[in-house]
């Protein structure tokens, strides 16, 4: 038998890495690009195609295993990454489901008075926040619990660091002018995308908003570290995809993938301007009917509230009378009871406000389901056996 060329010596030995070894794409590589390479084999000689066709196909029928702390690192990367957003998937839709489910709770369809609102219609959250803003509440629990679990595996994950579809490189500044105007090293993109986002989405699930009647001074305070975790999660997210996308020289992006991402981007986008324009000015503020209605609280309504059996809404008409004693420069409608719900376009600018908002975080989280999708370190896998130490 004679011996192999060297042309099939190196396809064989390329093949041989490529199934054992995580740099086996830059061999291939420079197998290919090199004049003296596999490419630069005849075409018409003797096993020439075959070869080409095996090395250049061997990803695919050989499974990349994790041999050294880099590999590793980006196989657990992958795995974190998934968790994450899995969490957040459920956290976010699973407290809506509920929320929609028990539309009908007695809870949410009673006045200050104990009775049926009169518009007919339940009270209906006009933010994501709002709606879980009670943490005791079946969907505030379950809001709590998964996003921050998910906010704490997609940190621990690195992902901007160990995917090579999302990876720019340290020396590029989160705020690129910021290092010339300070003459010195920044915060860089793949660092902001790991923690950022994810420190926002703890403030949000941590740092709880108030029903608007009893959102006093000391309340508002803590709405510049919600609001502004509401921000980092989706603006930052954006801000860092938009510059991977459109500027990133070192990512590794598919055709497919590029447009899928830009979507998303356009499409959370859209919904987070939605909910920027409905949320700066309420229904009532823009003319519009009919808005929520509240009134001041008396011992007659407490009484009232009692008679119809609503005790625990008597006992919060206790606590607005409360704080209305004492603090008598509050501003409408804080420390008044409920008396109507919205209805009309008034119900439908807040729909468009909470729809809004959901639009925004689903399709930051599948452009992150796309980024884990089409990365290549997902195909890692452990050995069978691991090595002694």
């Amino acid at each position: 038998v004679s011996p192999p060329s060297r042309h099939q010596a190196v396809a064989i030995l390329a093949q041989a890495v490529c199934k054992y070894s995580r740099p086996s794409r830059l061999f291939i590589m420079l197998c290919c690009s090199s004049p003296h390479g596999i490419e630069s084999v005849p075409a018409g000689s003797k096993g020439a195609a075959t070869d080409r066709e095996m090395l250049l196909s061997s990803r695919n029928q050989a499974p990349r295993v994790v041999i050294s702390a880099d590999s590793m690192a980006a196989y657990r990367a992958s795995r974190y990454m998934l968790a994450g957003i899995l969490c957040a998937v459920v956290g976010g839709a699973y407290s809506t489901f509920i929320t929609y489910r028990f539309s009908h709770d007695y809870s949410r369809n009673l006045n200050m008075e104990g009775e049926p609102f009169p518009s007919g219609k339940a009270y209906w959250p006009p933010s994501v926040s709002s709606m879980v803003s009670n943490i005791d509440s079946p969907q505030g629990k379950v809001w709590l619990a998964f996003m921050v679990t998910s906010s704490i595996l997609t940190m621990l994950s690195w992902y901007p660091f160990e995917l090579k579809n999302v990876y720019c490189g340290e020396d590029v500044a989160f705020i690129p002018c910021l290092p010339a105007c300070l003459k010195s090293k920044t915060i860089s993109m793949n660092t902001a995308r790991t923690f950022l986002p994810q420190l926002g989405m703890l403030g949000v699930a941590l740092i709880h908003t108030a029903p608007t009647n009893v959102w006093d001074p000391a309340q508002d305070s803590t709405l510049i570290f919600h609001t502004g975790g509401a921000t980092m999660w989706i603006g930052v997210t954006m801000y860092t995809e938009i510059y991977t996308l459109g500027f990133c020289e070192t990512a590794v992006i598919g055709s497919c993938e590029r447009k899928l991402r830009w979507a998303c981007v356009v499409l959370a986008g859209i919904g987070g301007a939605c909910y920027l324009v409905t949320q700066s000015n309420s229904p009532g503020d823009l003319g519009i009917c009919c808005d929520i209605e509240y009134r001041p609280v008396s011992m007659e309504t407490v009484e009232k509230a009692r008679r119809n059996g609503a005790f625990k809404i008597a006992e919060k008409n206790l606590d607005l009378m409360e704080g209305a004693k004492f603090t008598p420069n509050a501003t409408a409608p804080l420390y008044q009871g409920m008396h109507n719900s919205a209805y009309g376009w008034a119900l439908a600018w807040y729909m468009m406000e909470f729809w809004g908002e959901v639009c925004a975080g689903v399709f930051i989280l599948l452009d992150l389901l796309v980024i884990w999708f089409f990365a290549e370190e997902r195909d890692l896998m452990m050995p069978k056996e691991l090595p002694s130490v």
